[in-house]
C-alpha cells in the first residue's frame, strides 16, 4: 500500500493462508471504487486429486483495508483439469497452445465481484462448433456478493 502516490510501499502482505504443496498462480486483483474492498482472484490446486497439481480451481482472497485478507474461498464449483482427460494424455479435447489465464481476471463495484476465468470441465462436450473436439475451455465468471 503506498499514500504517497508509490514513493514508499508497506511490506509485502500475504493474501492467502499457507497450505503445503499447493500451487497459486494466474493471480488478478480489482479494488472495488464504491467500498474500497481489496479482492484478489487466483488458481488454486489445493482440491487436486491427480497428485500432480493438474486440477485447479478459482479461489478469492478479499480484504477490507488493502493490510489483512480473511480466508480465501472456493469460487468454482467443479475442478478444471487443462493437462489431460480423465487421465488420457494428450488429449485431442485441450488446446495445448492456449492455457489458462488466457482470458483470466477479476472486476469489482459495489461490493459486487466478478472473477473471470478459463475452464475445461466440459472440454470433451460437443459444441455447435466444436464437434471433434468437444468444448475445450470455456470462460467463466461468478457473482460474489
Amino acid at each position: 500500500m503506498s499514500d504517497d502516490t508509490g514513493v514508499s510501499w508497506s511490506g509485502r502482505r500475504t493474501i492467502a493462508e499457507s497450505l503445503p504443496r499447493v500451487d497459486r498462480f494466474n493471480h488478478w486483483l480489482a479494488t472495488d471504487p464504491v467500498t474500497g474492498q481489496v479482492n484478489v482472484s487466483y488458481y488454486d490446486t489445493r482440491n487436486d486429486t491427480t497428485g500432480s497439481g493438474f486440477m485447479t480451481d478459482v479461489y478469492l482472497s478479499q480484504s477490507a483495508d488493502g493490510q489483512s485478507f480473511g480466508p480465501s474461498f472456493r469460487v468454482t464449483d467443479v475442478s478444471s483439469n487443462e493437462h489431460d482427460c480423465n487421465g488420457t494424455f494428450p488429449c485431442d479435447s485441450i488446446n495445448y497452445g492456449n492455457q489458462q489465464g488466457d482470458y483470466e481476471g477479476v472486476a469489482a463495484r459495489g461490493g459486487v465481484v466478478h472473477p473471470i476465468w478459463t475452464d475445461s470441465r466440459r472440454n470433451q462436450v460437443p459444441g455447435p462448433t466444436c464437434q471433434l473436439r468437444g468444448l475445450m475451455e470455456e470462460v467463466f465468471t461468478a457473482t460474489v456478493k
